[in-house]
């Protein structure tokens, strides 16, 4: 337990030391997204070929390269965010269908066409969430506000879910997936992740944003997007786990000692962060 809070506290500074400066420095969050990228598309690329799967790792490379580039010709033409995601989806995904049928022309001694899905569903679970984690933080309005939440949400729930699984878990929910996970655990982490969140909102994003919306609505509004951040977490946990558990393995790495890889710490955070885009989007549109 001494380690795991140690690498915890650890963690914690690591993230700051790229998310802070990009309240001014935006890019600093692009830099942070590469790290991370490249680190979880090398655990990712492992645990497949522990699981007998050969994912097209240019293809990787390829569709990252693709992400970055979109992103730093739209911070630099001034595009905004919702342009420069359709850029995204328009090249991205479409390199992503391409993923699914390049293993079985390149390699035709055999049926590769599962190659091909797990490699195309790969460069998406990977490249998108750290995407709109750029595209809000460079190119929305005040869009760091907007993203911290959704990177956060995710280490909320999992402390609120871990705490309440602890105290009062009996009822298993997934056994088969996550044999600690607890109805109890799934309730706690969701209603801890939504208050918190409603503070958050009420107090930071209410003021900088100069919602119009009677706070009272704005709360409501609030307390929903908070156990949607916190319901998509855990179900980004459970892919994770299950993933491990149909290649054989029982964490993505071990670079941070008592949390496991870097996948192991931003699986549910990569299914919370797209919730940005959709929190910017609302404060767009009732500002």
């Amino acid at each position: 337990m001494r380690q795991r809070v140690l690498t915890g506290i650890a963690f914690v500074v690591g993230v700051a030391v790229f998310v802070l400066p990009s309240i001014v420095f935006p890019i600093f969050m692009l830099l942070f997204s590469i790290l991370v990228g490249a680190v979880s598309f090398y655990e990712m690329t492992k645990a497949l070929k522990a699981g007998g799967h050969i994912p097209t790792v240019p293809m990787f490379i390829l569709g990252s390269a693709a992400s970055v580039a979109i992103l730093l010709i739209s911070y630099w033409r001034g595009l905004d965010m919702m342009t420069s995601i359709a850029c995204y989806a328009l090249i991205v995904v479409m390199l992503a269908f391409a993923c699914v049928v390049i293993p079985s022309v390149v390699r035709p001694d055999g049926n590769h066409l599962m190659d091909g899905l797990v490699t195309s569903a790969t460069l998406i679970y990977i490249t998108f969430p750290l995407f709109c984690l750029c595209a809000v933080s460079m190119l929305a309005d005040k869009g760091w506000y907007y993203m911290m939440p959704a990177l956060f949400a995710a280490w909320i729930s999992d402390t609120m879910a871990y705490f309440s699984g602890v105290t009062l878990g009996k009822h298993k929910i997934v056994p088969h997936i996550s044999p600690k996970k607890t109805w109890e655990g799934c309730i706690g982490g969701a209603l801890g992740c939504a208050i918190v969140i409603t503070l958050y909102f009420d107090i930071v994003i209410y003021n900088v944003a100069g919602i119009t919306m009677n706070i009272v609505l704005f709360s409501v509004l609030s307390f929903f997007l908070g156990f949607l951040m916190s319901v998509m977490s855990q179900l980004g946990d459970w892919l994770a786990s299950l993933i491990k558990r149909r290649v054989g393995i029982k964490d993505y790495g071990n670079i941070f000692p008592g949390h496991g890889g870097m996948l192991d710490r931003f699986d549910s955070a990569f299914f919370t962060i797209p919730t940005g885009v959709l929190l910017a989007l609302i404060a767009v549109f009732f500002t």
